[in-house]
């Protein structure tokens, strides 16, 4: 219990000058436009190339809120190798893509569990090959390739981390659970509750073991949640 409370002021101590998503100001359109000043020139060279390929399961803007959150947890960490990250944040989704209007609808039925496991592991496959084709054609360095496509062939589905890239990436991807776009996204599709919402995401997500990669990405969903439901709360 002390080591889990140390762990806990260290978090504290870490993100007391983060300073969560103003969406007065974001953006809404999924196009980057939050982003691309953040990116070197050969990432926004793959983020214009996998455009096309983005937030295909009626979820505008996850790219973006990823890879945006990849750039913010590079600073916590030693050392992150940025040309693994970034990349591998901005093509990860790129698979849903290539399936059908039919497969992606299910997500958003009532039994929608029974038909996940397949739907993931068949979007990380065919995300490889879109991420493969998009690396190739902007010249992405060969040395990287092979990181970024074992992070996405298992970023839904594999059991524990195989490095910090993988970590980071992985965290920016649940942390967009915590963002008002998601919160709008769930009220709609899935009828719940903006507190049933938070139950799930600091009791389920944060206990599970394995779900996150570092205390750090969950004191920056506290963050990002609390105020994405006081934004919520304003428009309603």
């Amino acid at each position: 219990m002390a080591d889990r409370k140390v762990i806990f002021v260290d978090v504290q101590e870490m993100l007391k000058d983060y300073q969560p998503i103003d969406y007065d100001r974001w953006d809404e359109s999924g196009k980057g436009l939050n982003i691309l000043h953040l990116l070197s020139p050969l990432e926004n060279e793959i983020w214009a190339a996998s455009l096309p390929f983005q937030d295909k399961r009626d979820d505008l803007g996850h790219a973006e809120n990823v890879t945006y959150f990849a750039l913010k947890l590079l600073h916590y960490f030693p050392t992150p190798n940025r040309n693994i990250i970034v990349p591998t944040a901005i093509l990860h989704d790129t698979g849903w893509s290539q399936m059908t209007d039919v497969e992606l609808k299910l997500f958003y039925i009532p039994n929608w569990k029974d038909y996940e496991a397949p739907l993931r592991m068949n979007h990380q496959k065919k995300g490889v090959e879109v991420a493969d084709k998009i690396l190739t054609q902007i010249g992405h360095p060969q040395e990287f390739r092979k990181p970024i496509l074992d992070i996405i062939s298992e970023h839904d589905s594999r059991e524990g981390f195989l490095s910090v890239e993988d970590g980071i990436v992985r965290d920016a991807d649940k942390l967009w659970r915590y963002t008002l776009p998601h919160l709008y996204l769930t009220m709609e599709k899935r009828e719940s509750s903006p507190e049933k919402l938070r139950e799930r995401l600091y009791g389920d997500y944060f206990s599970k073991p394995g779900f996150f990669y570092s205390d750090i990405s969950k004191g920056i969903g506290r963050i990002e949640f609390e105020n994405a439901l006081e934004f919520y709360k304003r428009g309603e």
